[in-house]
């Protein structure tokens, strides 16, 4: 069992990732899915399946070489948000011509024989050349991760970028012990600790586990802090969108994974809502409690046909999008406990 997941679970854990990591237009995001594209093609070509697919197919070998150009294009793109992020594209076009000149010589080292077993005999050569393509991406991502979590005010942020350090450090180990392992068939010196189970197989698997885990808790985290919101502020936009349906873009349905744009609507739509209402209320509320107890006549007086107060009402809220829902889910269950304690309908 414990074999099984070692050889399986990395992949299946990176494609899971990349369902979760929604697209979007920002590059950065579409770099981060790359990378993390990276890491699950490069883990599927490794499982036994593709090993025997290949040999049947008469390319043995070809498997690895897809596996390792497929982790130098992730962790490039893993280097590339980094040194972007942090305003350096200058570093970020050496960097970019710096794995393409890699991955160039594993592929011309490759073709001049199609085998990475011990016994090819450019078999140390490949390996170099992986080192030089992976070795100076992994050294970027490490410092410039190890910056960003030791300035990271969120504490899940900080143990994410923790375990990405961890992940990259234990990947360059190991390519450190993967080129001494093959250089050894060329140079007088042995290093059969390199080929034990420890340094050949765990280590891999180990980095590849925490890096995937490091990207995953901040997005996991961020998915259920979404999802707690946009359940949180149900209630309030149902209520608003009983009293007025022009508000919604769509009518109410059940949504599991809510989006950052279907919250971001629920936000705007739970506005436009208390806009609809304003006329009708006092313009007395301060405060999360008292806006909730407002809202709440206000629905009731509108339903009941009362006519509008015209109030001067001050808008209440945060002072950007993050604050103001967090402001607005106060709200929203203030009103759903008042809701409870007065259980006439609104609607």
């Amino acid at each position: 069992m414990g074999d099984v997941i070692r050889r399986y679970g990395p992949a299946v854990l990176a494609w899971i990732l990349l369902v979760f990591l929604r697209p979007g237009p920002a590059p950065g995001r579409r770099l981060v899915r790359f990378c993390v594209l990276g890491l699950a093609v490069s883990q599927t070509a490794l499982i036994p399946a593709v090993r025997d697919l290949t040999r049947a197919l008469g390319v043995p070998s070809i498997e690895l070489l897809v596996a390792h150009l497929a982790m130098v294009g992730a962790v490039w793109a893993g280097a590339q948000v980094l040194l972007r992020l942090h305003g350096l594209p200058a570093a970020a076009r050496r960097h970019t011509g710096w794995a393409l000149a890699g991955g160039t010589a594993m592929v011309v080292t490759f073709g001049l024989a199609p085998n990475v077993m011990p016994q090819s005999p450019f078999v140390m050569e490949y390996c170099i050349a992986y080192a030089v393509a992976l070795l100076p991406e992994l050294a970027v991502i490490a410092w410039l991760c190890l910056q960003d979590a030791r300035r990271a005010p969120d504490r899940i942020l900080r143990a994410g970028l923790g375990l990405v350090v961890a992940g990259v450090v234990a990947a360059a180990g190991y390519m450190v012990v993967r080129t001494l392992v093959a250089m050894t068939s060329r140079l007088p010196f042995d290093f059969d600790y390199g080929r034990g189970f420890l340094l050949s197989k765990a280590l891999p698997t180990t980095a590849h586990l925490l890096v995937l885990v490091g990207v995953g808790v901040p997005a996991a985290a961020g998915w259920l802090r979404r999802h707690r919101q946009f359940r949180r502020l149900g209630p309030l936009w149902l209520a608003l969108y009983r009293a007025e349906p022009a508000i919604a873009l769509e009518p109410p349905r059940t949504t599991l994974f809510p989006t950052r744009l279907q919250l971001y609507r629920r936000v705007i739509e739970i506005r436009d809502g208390l806009l609809v209402i304003r006329p009708y209320r006092s313009g007395s509320g301060a405060g999360e409690q008292q806006e909730a107890a407002e809202i709440l006549a206000a629905l009731r007086a509108r339903e009941d046909g009362l006519p509008p107060l015209s109030p001067e009402t001050t808008v209440q809220g945060g002072q950007d999008l993050s604050s103001d829902t967090e402001y607005l889910c106060r709200v929203a269950d203030a009103f759903r406990a008042l809701r409870t304690k007065t259980p006439a309908d609104v609607s």
